[in-house]
């Protein structure tokens, strides 16, 4: 058996989301308590209750999930369960980089800050979104984006999710217009996204320029254990990450290469590691032939901790 660990992206939060964690394990709660003795505002507050309503705002959702995430890798090793290899989507990228050795908590809690106050102004400034394009090949929606950026609007693939779904990125009026030309190639569904901007397209360069601008202050670590990129769908050193991080702003999230990367190579049991199950769900699209599992709180770790402890 051979196990990976994936952290999940923005918009799968939700009030109440690690509670369980913090209430149960030591080393969960210590990260929701470091995560509010680091930043400017309560965490906690927001991840457990959010009664101000901040929890889908993307200024505190990324830090949020980010704790979150965090809270339950660190429960989950405490229990004796260890990666070989992680991955992470998106957001998810920075909990796999604190796995992967390269970043601490605290470093990456800072980045994830800055990268949410980045990415929101960037949205607020330019009116964009993001749809899932589902039943539609990728080489097809490529196809329509390109013919949308010739009409000079903003529009790319975003996501490579799984077979059949697609999600992509660009201004508003540009994802309205290809539409129409999405189902007309086949596509059984174009469903706008929850989002507040257009994440993973160019509409988020200045976004990215100050994230690059940002890292040489934070401190960078070599590899201890593998890390799949987001930005090339292979594994990634400290200065690929430092390189990585700004681009994948504004490129493409390359999931479905990067399972296909971690199954080659022979992964056999991927783990999603904090928020639902939705990198379950993608993952068992991508093959059949893997072991699928999720740890969001103590009902969910007991559960793999009884299955791998049955498989050794």
């Amino acid at each position: 058996m051979k196990i990976a660990f994936l952290f999940s992206g923005q918009g799968v939060q939700y009030p109440g989301m690690g509670k369980n964690l913090y209430d149960n394990y030591t080393e969960s709660k210590k990260a929701f308590n470091d995560a509010s003795n680091i930043l400017d505002w309560d965490v906690q507050e927001v991840c457990f209750e959010d009664k101000n309503g901040l929890i889908n705002q993307t200024r505190y959702t990324q830090a949020a999930l980010f704790t979150t995430s965090i809270a339950a890798f660190n429960a989950a090793v405490s229990q004796g369960i260890v990666p070989e290899a992680v991955l992470g989507f998106s957001l998810g990228e920075y909990s796999a980089l604190v796995a992967s050795g390269i970043l601490s908590f605290e470093e990456a809690l800072k980045i994830v800050d800055k990268r949410a106050q980045y990415m929101d102004q960037c949205a607020q400034e330019k009116d964009g979104g993001m749809a899932a394009v589902i039943g539609l090949q990728i080489e097809l929606i490529e196809e329509i984006c390109q013919l949308i950026r010739e009409e000079g609007l903003e529009l790319v693939v975003a996501n490579d999710n799984c077979p059949g779904q697609v999600v992509i990125s660009g201004e508003k009026i540009a994802i309205e217009k290809a539409t129409p030309l999405l189902k007309e190639k086949g596509a059984r569904r174009v469903m706008p996204l929850n989002v507040s901007g257009a994440f993973h397209s160019p509409l988020m360069d200045d976004a990215a320029r100050h994230l690059e601008e940002e890292l040489p202050n934070h401190i960078f670590n070599e590899v201890t254990t593998p890390i799949v990129s987001n930005v090339t769908a292979g594994y990634m050193n400290k200065d690929e990450a430092m390189k990585n991080i700004p681009l994948q702003i504004v490129r493409g999230v390359r999931f479905r290469e990067s399972i296909e990367k971690l199954i080659d190579d022979g992964f056999d049991t991927f783990i999603e590691i904090g928020v639902k199950k939705t990198l379950c769900n993608f993952v068992g699209k991508i093959s059949s032939d893997v072991q699928v599992l999720n740890i969001e709180d103590m009902v969910s770790l007991t559960n793999v901790m009884n299955i791998l402890g049955g498989e050794q």
